[in-house]
């Protein structure tokens, strides 16, 4: 036991500036014996707010809840009305349940059965108290899906949102164990042993926020698919631009949105494109065809031709500095293939092993078995062809589109491949595991809400620059610490925010969702 000696019983108030906040103390000096000299003894008496001394209050916290991270989504999910929207086809509940595991997908993606007690410990339960507990969130799901709830709440947010022309089309296939008629087996790559369902998304340009989606057995041909779609939306949207990527690339595509405005990439597939190709590589490498883009130079030709009975028009493009990455990750890839192929240990039926190990690769190599080891060498024709396609690349499109006009909205399709990525990966969302189609459809719903959500989110780091600095996971831990309190009265407190906090919070408040 330590006993304070004070030199004198006199004791001083002494105030602290912290962050532009004023702190009263209680000093009482005593006299160190080991130190031989005078220390101080500080009690925290309270806060001085306008020339007074707040008394801090003796009242014990109850508890200490997540608070961050909710700060940023709560506000989009106001701006877009989101909660308002739920609450027109479901009830208090039912809303705040489908917002709360929205935003436990964006925050932290979880198992059904242990989202309830992470929910507890967090601010939305007092805000939107709900009951997620397994068996709950099932029988809601089954709700929502078993109706075209999700049709109406896209149309409410298409007029809401006002969309512009613009949009962005891709489809993903989503594999499952479930047994319901609408996964069928079609062309995944992940998971390929599984059933899966088709989940087409359209994304409206500006914003890059999900507006619309649907759900396809999983054999249904991607035209089928862009057709429904456009069918559905042409009466809400005025006029449809469209973008889609070189997998849409078809006759059959081409007919269908021949008569509005579009931008496709062409794919290498029709002997046509070749011919383009073979043609336009000839000549466009010209310092008269020099467009900027994004301060580098790219190389732009105009190319017209007949597919069918289509008169098609498009630019061919040769992008040198993608030539020099492309090159480059192909022979290192190649490289990496070779030499494990090249290690392996001479043994019966290695063939498959070394077919599993080149992938898509084995086209440029070939191999033998010498002395004993395994010998590769390259197939330089099939390189040198691989090579000279590089950084050339042809977008087909109706419209007045001038060059940079044309690549720089076809590369927007970039967010619309993100947002899959972070589905499957960031997400969890596969392979889906619930065998009701009813009960599927409606996990995808909530998989919508929360992408809408994340969407906005990553816009406003981008337009506030706050991407440079953190990913959404690095932000989210940095949020996740800064927590709300609440007394046994039931009192809630923002606890301090640190200077990270701070600056991300104020980055984002400065951002207009809308």
């Amino acid at each position: 036991m330590v006993v304070y000696t004070p030199i004198t019983s006199e004791k001083q108030t002494v105030k602290k500036i912290v962050n532009g906040q004023i702190y009263v103390y209680e000093r009482t000096p005593y006299y160190d014996s080991t130190l031989k000299n005078t220390k101080y003894h500080y009690k925290y008496v309270g806060k001085e707010i306008d020339g007074e001394t707040k008394r801090v209050r003796s009242i014990l916290p109850r508890r200490i809840l997540i608070y961050g991270p909710f700060i940023p989504l709560l506000k989009i999910a106001e701006s877009y009305g989101l909660m308002d929207m739920l609450k027109s086809y479901l009830t208090e509940d039912e809303g705040n349940r489908v917002m709360a595991l929205a935003m436990s997908k964006i925050v932290r993606p979880l198992p059904q059965n242990s989202i309830q007690t992470w929910y507890e410990g967090t601010y939305l339960s007092t805000i939107m108290p709900a009951n997620l507990t397994s068996q709950r969130n099932s029988e809601l799901m089954d709700k929502i899906g078993s109706s075209d709830l999700y049709r109406r709440f896209s149309l409410d947010l298409i007029r809401k949102l006002n969309p512009g022309s613009s949009l962005l089309y891709d489809i993903t296939s989503i594999p499952s164990y479930s047994l319901a008629p609408i996964f069928e087996y079609g062309h995944a790559k992940d998971h390929a042993d599984l059933e899966q369902v088709n989940f087409s998304l359209i994304m409206e340009k500006s914003r890059k926020v999900p507006i619309y989606y649907e759900l396809y057995p999983g054999s249904i041909p991607d035209v089928v698919t862009l057709k429904r779609t456009i069918e559905y939306l042409s009466p809400f949207i005025r006029e449809i631009e469209i973008v889609l990527d070189r997998g849409f690339f078809s006759l059959d595509n081409l007919r269908l949105i021949s008569g509005m405005r579009y931008i496709m990439a062409a794919s290498l597939v029709r002997k046509e494109i070749k011919n383009v190709f073979s043609r336009a590589a000839r000549t466009v490498d010209r310092a008269d065809n020099v467009i900027m883009y994004e301060g580098d130079p790219i190389f732009c030709q105009r190319a017209s031709f007949r597919i069918g009975e289509l008169d098609l028009t498009g630019y061919f493009y040769h992008d040198p500095r993608r030539e020099a990455e492309e090159r480059s990750n192909l022979h290192r890839k190649l490289k990496a293939k070779r030499d494990e192929i090249e290690n392996l240990q001479i043994r019966k039926g290695m063939r498959k092993t070394i077919e599993n190990i080149a992938g898509s690769y084995g086209r440029y190599i070939t191999y033998r078995i010498e002395n004993g080891k395994v010998i590769t060498a390259a197939k330089d024709n099939a390189i040198s062809a691989a090579e000279n396609r590089m950084g050339r690349f042809l977008l087909v499109f109706r419209g007045d589109y001038p060059p940079s006009e044309c690549l720089s909205i076809y590369r927007q399709r970039d967010a619309i491949e993100k947002v899959f990525r972070v589905m499957k990966t960031d997400m969890d969302i596969f392979p889906l595991r619930d065998h009701k189609e009813s009960t599927i459809r409606g996990v995808l719903f909530v998989f919508f809400i929360s992408l809408i959500i994340r969407s906005a989110l990553l816009r406003g780091m981008q337009s506030s620059h706050l991407n440079e600095k953190y990913s959404v996971e690095k932000m989210f831990l940095e949020l996740e610490k800064l927590h709300m309190l609440e007394d046994q009265n039931g009192i809630m407190r923002e606890l301090e925010r640190t200077r990270k906090q701070k600056d991300v919070l104020e980055a984002l408040e400065s951002i207009s969702w809308w």
